[in-house]
């Protein structure tokens, strides 16, 4: 088994982060009048769920490691935590994407940076906006799960240490 709840933490980071970022497209775009199907937003969905996990994970991690150096499973903290975290690593992707890709790495590594950084493409110019809203909403569930795991198990009976 996983300590501490690590599996389902990342597996709900990935699931949720991702479905929330293809909600948000789609609804962007329905928004200013190009209303698509339910299939272009599960097309979206699975996308999102392979362009993006390496964006939402590295989120995840920095969210949970920031979070037990603050000590809190309060809502209220990891909320706008969320949304700073995840427009800041945005940028950074960004950022990190235009630096790589301009590099002469050749066919496979144009391939591999793309893929890698894809989540950032998607999100860069007027959809930027969606970064932080969808860093908010994903972190309160992390919250949510990691509050679930760390608590400590109240059935259990104390361990003593030999003497």
């Amino acid at each position: 088994m996983t300590r501490r709840g690590t599996l389902a933490y990342y597996l709900a980071a990935w699931v949720i982060g991702c479905f929330v970022v293809s909600l948000l497209l789609w609804a962007g775009d329905a928004l200013a009048g190009d209303f698509e199907t339910a299939a272009n937003l599960l097309t979206t969905y699975f996308f999102s769920l392979v362009f993006g996990a390496t964006a939402v994970l590295l989120f995840a991690f920095l969210l949970r490691r920031s979070m037990r150096v603050l000590g809190t499973h309060s809502l209220w903290v990891w909320l706008p935590s969320g949304a700073a975290l995840a427009f800041l690593l945005i940028l950074g992707l960004i950022r990190a994407q235009s630096a790589l890709l301009s590099i002469r790495s050749g066919e496979f590594g144009e391939i591999l940076f793309g893929a890698v950084l894809k989540a950032a493409d998607a999100l860069a110019g007027r959809n930027l906006w969606q970064a932080p809203v969808d860093g908010a909403i994903t972190a309160i569930v992390l919250c949510l799960v990691n509050r679930a795991f760390d608590r400590v198990d109240e059935t259990a009976a104390p361990k003593h240490s030999p003497a």
